[in-house]
C-alpha cells in the first residue's frame, strides 16, 4: 500500500497505519480504528510476553543466571572427582552428598523454568535436549550396584558445552566438518590399505614380526604415522636396505604432512564459517540472548509513539466533526 507503514510484531500481528501527515489528507476514520485495535492486540501480546512466563525467560537468559550455572557445572564436577577418594568420603562423604544433591536439584529447577519459559521450542532445541537427558540421568537413583548409573553422573561436566558458547561453537564447527572429515578419512584408509599391501609384499621376509600380514603391516605402519617408536622398527631395516629410508619417509609425507593435516585445515576452515555464520543452534545462553530484549524493546518503544500519534489523530477528527 502506498502511504503507509507496516509493522510485523513477532510474526503474529501485522497493520497498516496510513501516513496521514505525509498525504495531506485525514484517512477515513475507520482505517484509524483497525489501527487503533492492532495496537491493542499488540498491548494484548506485550503483556503476556512481560508476564510470568516472559520474566522466567529473562531470568533463564540473564548473564548471570547463565554465570551462575557454569559454576555450579565446575563445582559438581570437582564433587565427582573427590568422591573418587576414599580418604575424602569418609572424612566429608556426608557434606559432598549434600552438595551433590542440592546442585542436582538447582539443575532440575533449571530445567523446569527454562521448560515453561520457552514452552515447545524448548523441545526442537537440541542443546536443550542434551541437558534435559543429562539432568534426568542425573535424578535416576544409582544403587550399590549400579555403576553404569554412576559413570553415566559424569555427563554433568558436559553441560559446559551448552553452557559455554564458545564450546558450543567448537562442537557444531566439528559437527559441520564432519562429511569433510569421513572425505579424508577414506582418503587416508586407502592410503594406509595400498602401503600395508605393499610393505606385507616386501619386507615379509625380513621383518616377519611386524609385517607378517596384512594386519601387522598397517599396525607397524600406524605406528610409524603417529612416530610411536618408529626408529626401533625402521632403523635395523635400514641397515639392511638402504631404501627403505626414502620409502617410509615418503609414507610419512603423504600420511602425516598431508592427509592428517588436513582434518586440521577442514576442521578450522569450519570452525571459521560457523564464526562468521548467524548462531541459529537455538542455544539458551544468556549471552546469545541478549540482544533479543534489546530489539523488543525498540518495537515496543515504535508502537507506543505509534499509538500515540494515532490518538491525536482521532481527536482530530473529532474536534472537525
Amino acid at each position: 500500500m502506498g502511504g503507509g507503514r507496516r509493522f510485523d510484531y513477532a510474526a503474529t500481528h501485522v497493520f497498516i497505519v496510513p501516513d496521514a501527515c505525509d498525504s495531506g489528507v485525514a484517512p477515513p476514520l475507520d482505517a484509524h480504528r483497525e489501527a487503533v485495535y492492532s495496537l491493542t492486540m499488540v498491548d494484548a501480546g506485550e503483556a503476556s510476553v512481560s508476564g510470568a512466563r516472559g520474566k522466567v525467560k529473562w531470568l533463564t537468559e540473564h548473564p548471570r543466571f547463565g554465570h551462575f550455572i557454569i559454576v555450579l557445572i565446575i563445582l559438581n564436577a570437582l564433587v565427582l572427582g573427590l568422591e573418587t577418594y576414599p580418604g575424602m568420603m569418609a572424612s566429608i562423604g556426608t557434606v559432598l552428598h549434600a552438595m551433590n544433591t542440592v546442585i542436582v536439584a538447582i539443575f532440575v529447577v533449571e530445567i523446569v523454568l527454562r521448560i515453561y519459559a520457552n514452552g515447545a521450542s524448548f523441545w526442537r532445541d537440541g542443546w536443550s535436549l542434551f541437558d534435559f537427558f543429562v539432568v534426568v540421568v542425573a535424578v535416576i537413583p544409582a544403587g550399590g550396584s549400579s555403576e553404569v548409573l554412576r559413570v553415566l553422573r559424569l555427563l554433568r561436566v558436559l553441560r559446559l558445552l551448552s553452557a559455554v558458547k564458545s564450546m558450543r561453537l567448537v562442537v557444531t564447527a566439528l559437527g559441520a566438518a564432519i562429511p569433510g572429515i569421513l572425505s579424508i578419512g577414506g582418503l587416508l584408509a586407502m592410503i594406509m590399505y595400498m602401503f600395508a599391501v605393499s610393505s606385507t609384499t616386501l619386507f615379509r621376509d625380513m621383518r616377519p614380526e611386524a609385517f607378517g600380514d596384512l594386519w601387522l603391516s598397517t599396525n607397524s605402519l600406524f605406528r610409524v604415522m603417529i612416530s610411536d617408536g618408529w626408529p626401533d622398527l625402521v632403523v635395523p631395516m635400514m641397515q639392511q636396505e638402504g631404501w627403505i629410508g626414502g620409502y617410509f619417509i615418503v609414507f610419512n609425507i603423504v600420511t602425516t604432512f598431508i592427509a592428517l593435516n588436513l582434518f586440521v585445515a577442514v576442521t578450522v576452515e569450519a570452525m571459521n564459517r560457523r564464526h562468521d555464520e548467524p548462531d541459529l543452534t537455538g542455544g539458551h545462553s544468556a549471552s546469545e540472548g541478549q540482544h533479543i530484549p534489546d530489539v523488543e524493546s525498540e518495537v515496543l518503544a515504535e508502537l507506543r509513539a505509534l499509538r500515540a500519534q494515532v490518538s491525536a489523530l482521532e481527536k482530530g477528527l473529532g474536534a472537525r466533526r
